[in-house]
C-alpha cells in the first residue's frame, strides 16, 4: 500500500512537472489553475486505477493530493494552485517512498546488522529527500509566487559613500577598467577606497597607486603589507580609516565594470533606517562566444534568479560580497568582517539579521565582472564557497537551532540560513551514496547480498523515474528565470555537477578543522594537451566516473537482470556526474583568449588565489582504489547458480533481489523531490550553491 501510494503519488508529481512547462501555467490564476490540477488529479488516479484495478484506493489517493494541495495553497496565499500542487504531490511522495522504506527496515529485521545498516541507510535518504524539497521549494516560491510590493526608495535620500575595491595581485587591464567606471558614477558625495592586500609585486601595485592618482582626488589608494585576515582584514582597516562622515560603504570586486545609475538606484533604500544592507545580483560579460562560459555564466545566475528571490520574500538574503552596500554603523556594530570565516560577506548578514536590520534584494544587475577561465580556478572559488558554508554553521548552529539562541531572528529566517549552508552538503550525500552504489555492484557481481534491505520490482523504477523529472525541473527552471537556451541551461547543470567532488571535499575538511587549508590543485606544465591538463584538473573525478562505469558494466554482465539493469542505470549516471569535470577542464583549456582574458586569467580573480594562504593537496583516492580491485577480483570469481523465483499474484518482481542505494541530490539547486532517493540535480548555486566571494 505504501509503495503504491509512493509511485501515484511520484506520477502526479511527474505529470505536475510536465505541466508546469506550458508556458504561463506555473503562474495561472486561481480560475484556470485549479480546474487544470484536478483535471491532472483525475487523470493520474484514472490511469493508476487501470492499472491496479482498486478504483476506491486511487480515489482517496487522488482526494489525499487535492486536500493537501488546498493546504498548502491556503498557508501559501502568494503560490499559484500549480505550484501548490507540484509542492505538495512531492513532498507526499517522499513521505510515501519514506514509510515504505521504513516498514521494509524495521519489519523485516533480520539481525542487529541489517537494522543498524538499513537505519542509517534510511537516514541518508531522509537528507537527500529533505534537500530535494528544500530546492524544490526554493523554485516554486520564486516562480510560482505572486510578486511582493518592492521596498520604498527615496531618490532624495543622498548620503556620503564610500566604495571599496579589495585587490590582490590584480593585473592593471583589468582593474582599470573597474576604475573607470567607478569614476563615471552618477553621485554627487563619493570617495573610491582602493584597497591593495599583500600584493607581493611592487611594480604592480604601485602601477595601480599611479592609476588612482591620475583619476583625481575621489579616489584614495592604499597597500597593505603582511596583512593578515584576508579580505576580510584588509576591509576592516580600510574602514577604519574612512571619514567621519561615511555612512553607506559599497563593495566592489575588482574586476567589476559597473553602471553609472548603480548608486543612485539603490542608496535611497537606506533612508529606512532599519536596512543595514542592499545586494543587487552579482553578474558577468565577455561569456556569449563559449559554450563553457556560457554554461558556467548560467549556473552563477541561478543563484540570484532563484535563490535570492525566494530568500527575500522572507528577509534572510545574505550579503554577496560585491555589488552590494552596507550601512556602516550596522558593520560596526557587529564587530566588522569576520577575518576566521572565509565568505565573510555572508556571515556578516547574518549577524546584522540576529539584531534585527533588514536586507533588501534589488534584482536588476547594476555592474558585470568576469568569470575564472580556468577549471583549476573555478574549483579553488567553489571550495572557498562550500568550506566557508561550513563554518557559518559550525559556529552559528545554536543561533539557527536552539530556541531563544537566535536572538531576533525569524523561524523563516533561520530555516533559510541553515538550509542554505546545509544544502552545500547534498554533494557528500552524493558521494556517499556512489560509494554505496560501488559496493552494490561488486556485491551483485561476487553473487552476494549486502546487510541491508531489498528492493525489487516497481520500487527499483522509482529513482530513475524521479530522476528523469528533477533533471527537467532543474534546467527548465533555470531555462525560465534566465531566458536561456536548453542547450545552455544543460551546461548550467553540467558545471554544478563537475564541481561536485570538491564541495565534497570542502565539507569533510570544514567538519574536521574550523581553520583550514584551502584547496590546491595539479601544477599544469606549459605546452601539455589540453585532455591531459583536464584530467590533472580532475584527477579524483575521473577515477569515480571510471570505477561507476566500470562497475555497472561488471554487474550487467555477471548478474543480468531487470533490477542489476535499474541499478547500473543509477550507477552510470552517477559515473556521468563525476565525469562532466573533465569536460569542464577540457573546455576550459578551449576558450579563445582575447587580450582581455588572457590578463585575467593570470589574476588572482580568476585562479582563486588567496594571499599568503595555507594549501591543502588532495588527499588520495584510497577507497575507491580499493573497489577498483575488489571489482577486477570479483571477475575471477565462479557465477553462482540462479535462485529460484516465486512471484506472488498480483505483484511485480525482479528476477533477482539485490539491495539498492541510490543517489541523493548534489549540493546544487535542485527542483526535484523525488520519492526515493534518487540523484535529483542540485545545484546549487543555492543556496545552493551561493556566490559568496
Amino acid at each position: 500500500m505504501l509503495l503504491h501510494a509512493a509511485l501515484f503519488f511520484g506520477a502526479l508529481s511527474a505529470v505536475a512537472t510536465i505541466a508546469a512547462f506550458w508556458p504561463g501555467l506555473i503562474q495561472a490564476r486561481l480560475w484556470i489553475g485549479l480546474p487544470v490540477g484536478v483535471l491532472l488529479i483525475a487523470l493520474v488516479t484514472w490511469n493508476a486505477s487501470i492499472l491496479s484495478q482498486t478504483l476506491s484506493f486511487e480515489i482517496a489517493l487522488g482526494a489525499g493530493a487535492f486536500v493537501a494541495t488546498a493546504l498548502l495553497r491556503v498557508t501559501m496565499r502568494r503560490w499559484s494552485w500549480i505550484g501548490a500542487q507540484l509542492y505538495a504531490a512531492a513532498t507526499l511522495a517522499s513521505i510515501a517512498y519514506l514509510l515504505y522504506a521504513g516498514s521494509i527496515t524495521y519489519v523485516v529485521a533480520r539481525d542487529a546488522v541489517y537494522l543498524v545498516a538499513s537505519g542509517l541507510l534510511l537516514v541518508l535518504e531522509l537528507a537527500a529527500l529533505g534537500l530535494s524539497l528544500s530546492y524544490l521549494f526554493e523554485i516554486v516560491d520564486t516562480i510560482s509566487r505572486t510578486s511582493d510590493r518592492p521596498h520604498p526608495s527615496d531618490p532624495n535620500y543622498l548620503p556620503k559613500v564610500a566604495v571599496q575595491i579589495p585587490a590582490y595581485n590584480e593585473p592593471l587591464e583589468v582593474v582599470g577598467e573597474t576604475l573607470d567606471a567607478l569614476a563615471a558614477l552618477d553621485y554627487p558625495d563619493l570617495i573610491v577606497q582602493v584597497v591593495d592586500n599583500n600584493t607581493p609585486d611592487r611594480e604592480t601595485w604601485t602601477a595601480l597607486q599611479a592609476r588612482c592618482e591620475k583619476l583625481g582626488p575621489r579616489f584614495q589608494f592604499m597597500h597593505l603589507e603582511n596583512w593578515p585576515g584576508y579580505k576580510a582584514g584588509a576591509l576592516n582597516e580600510a574602514t577604519r580609516r574612512l571619514p567621519k562622515e561615511v555612512e553607506i560603504i559599497a563593495v566592489v570586486d575588482s574586476d567589476y565594470v559597473v553602471r553609472p545609475d548603480w548608486l543612485r538606484s539603490t542608496v535611497g533604500h537606506f533612508a529606512d533606517p532599519n536596512v543595514a544592507f542592499v545586494q543587487t545580483p552579482q553578474n558577468y560579460r565577455d561569456w556569449e562566444d563559449d559554450q563553457y562560459l556560457r554554461g558556467l555564466y548560467y549556473s552563477y545566475r541561478y543563484f540570484f534568479e532563484i535563490t535570492m528571490p525566494a530568500r527575500a520574500h522572507r528577509n534572510a538574503i545574505i550579503f554577496a560580497g560585491t555589488m552590494g552596500l552596507i550601512r556602516r554603523q550596522a558593520l560596526e556594530e557587529i564587530g566588522g568582517w569576520n577575518p576566521d570565516i572565509v565568505t565573510e560577506d555572508a556571515e556578516a548578514s547574518l549577524r546584522m539579521l540576529t539584531r534585527g536590520s533588514v536586507g533588501i534584494y534589488v534584482p536588476r544587475p547594476y555592474g558585470h565582472g568576469l568569470m575564472p577561465l580556468s577549471f583549476d580556478g573555478l574549483k579553488k572559488q567553489r571550495f572557498r564557497w562550500a568550506l566557508g558554508g561550513v563554518q557559518i554553521l559550525r559556529l552559528h548552529w545554536r543561533r539557527l537551532l536552539v530556541p531563544g539562541r537566535g536572538e531576533r531572528l525569524t523561524v523563516a529566517q533561520r530555516v533559510h540560513y541553515l538550509l542554505g549552508n546545509v544544502q552545500w552538503f547534498g554533494d557528500v550525500l552524493m558521494f556517499v551514496f556512489t560509494f554505496l552504489l560501488l559496493l552494490t555492484a561488486l556485491s551483485t557481481a561476487m553473487h552476494h547480498q549486502l546487510p541491508v534491505r531489498r528492493m525489487t520490482g516497481l520500487a527499483l523504477g522509482l529513482p530513475i523515474a524521479f530522476l528523469a523529472t528533477g533533471l527537467l525541473r532543474a534546467v527548465w527552471a533555470m531555462k525560465l528565470r534566465t531566458r536561456c537556451t536548453w542547450r545552455d541551461a544543460i551546461a548550467g547543470l553540467q558545471v554544478w555537477f563537475a564541481l561536485s567532488w570538491v564541495v565534497t571535499l570542502a565539507c569533510l575538511r570544514g567538519l574536521i578543522r574550523f581553520h583550514t587549508a584551502f584547496l590546491r590543485t595539479p601544477k599544469m606544465k606549459e605546452g601539455e594537451a589540453s585532455l591531459i591538463k583536464a584530467l590533472r584538473a580532475a584527477q579524483m573525478e575521473t577515477l569515480l566516473a571510471t570505477t561507476g562505469m566500470a562497475a555497472a558494466i561488471v554487474m550487467v554482465v555477471r548478474a543480468p537482470s531487470i533490477s542489476t539493469a535499474a541499478l547500473a542505470l543509477l550507477l552510470l549516471f552517477q559515473a556521468a556526474i563525476y565525469a562532466n569535470a573533465v569536460w569542464a577542464g577540457a573546455s576550459a583549456e578551449g576558450i579563445h583568449l582575447t587580450p582581455l582574458r588572457r590578463a585575467y586569467r593570470n589574476s588572482a580573480q580568476s585562479t582563486g588565489a588567496r594571499p599568503g594562504s595555507e594549501r591543502l593537496a588532495m588527499p588520495a583516492a584510497i577507497g575507491a582504489v580499493a573497489v577498483v580491485l575488489m571489482l577486477l577480483i570479483s571477475l575471477a570469481a565462479p557465477p553462482a547458480p540462479p535462485e529460484p523465483q516465486a512471484t506472488a499474484p498480483g505483484e511485480v518482481q525482479a528476477a533477482t533481489a539485490h539491495s539498492s542505494p541510490s543517489p541523493s541530490p548534489s549540493s546544487s539547486p535542485s527542483a526535484s523531490p523525488s520519492a526515493s532517493p534518487s540523484s535529483s540535480p542540485s545545484a546549487s548555486p543555492s543556496a545552493s550553491a551561493s556566490p559568496k566571494r
